[in-house]
């Protein structure tokens, strides 16, 4: 049977564990209310600018023009390679 030493040594660790765990709850309500209002911020925005859209009869190209993506290069030696498999797979 633990003794009443132990007891209290046990309580205070399990204090000391419910007090962390609740910082933490803390924490992590402040970044989750923080993210919600940033994503609220920007709905609000994306609303507004689509609202200027509509109105002014607008198109994404007009906003961004050359917005269109951009494809990546492939290097000399990997387009190699693919040319090589390419190659093999289409004589079998």
């Amino acid at each position: 049977m633990p003794s009443l030493k132990q007891l209290e040594q046990q309580k205070a660790e399990l204090d000391f564990k419910i007090t962390q765990s609740m910082e933490v709850l803390k924490k992590m309500d402040q970044d989750l209310e923080q993210a919600r209002l940033r994503q609220q911020a920007i709905d609000q925005g994306t609303a507004q600018i689509m609202a200027v859209m509509e109105k002014y009869n607008l198109t994404q190209e007009d906003i961004f023009p050359n917005s269109t993506p951009k494809i990546a290069t492939v290097k000399h030696k990997e387009s190699q390679t693919l040319s090589e498999m390419r190659q093999y797979f289409n004589r079998r």
